[in-house]
């Protein structure tokens, strides 16, 4: 039951806005490279047209980011079935918890433009990661009433 570091970088000059803080939608996008991290190392080399997307997001903002703060992003998968997973990001910097963003993602393949089930490869690979820790609380649901997919 731990973290997983997925993405490490710093609050660059692109990042701040005319407010002179960092937008909102980076926080977001800092997410969303630790998904696509998550998601190619699934996949491996062997998926070929399977990806995802993300059908549905929680953030919760906390603490302001600044230029030139270290920024860590910790990362645990809380669900998945056989073609969707839900994640949750951590995005801290200097170990304080600055936002939270929460992803439910869904494989499709690219080729079809289809809903797509996972291969064994990406099965397997979400199998290996450890279980989620108790402070990894969700927001969001895996599973709905009159899924259609």
């Amino acid at each position: 039951m731990t973290w997983v570091v997925t993405w490490t970088g710093t609050v660059d000059h692109d990042w701040i806005d005319e407010l002179d803080h960092v937008n909102f939608l980076k926080y977001q996008q800092v997410a969303d490279l630790a998904s696509l991290d998550i998601w190619k190392n699934a996949k491996g080399e062997q998926a070929g047209s399977l990806e995802f997307v993300m059908t549905e997001t929680y953030v919760r903002y906390v603490r302001e980011l600044r230029l030139g703060m270290p920024v860590e992003v910790n990362s645990v998968l809380l669900a998945l079935d056989n073609k969707r997973f839900q994640l949750l990001h951590h995005i801290k910097s200097g170990g304080e918890l600055m936002c939270s963003v929460e992803t439910l993602n869904l494989c499709f393949d690219s080729q079809s433009r289809k809903v797509a089930n996972f291969n064994e490869d990406i099965t397997g690979h979400f199998a290996s990661w450890p279980a989620p820790p108790l402070d990894a609380k969700s927001s969001l649901s895996i599973t709905r009433k009159g899924d259609a997919w």
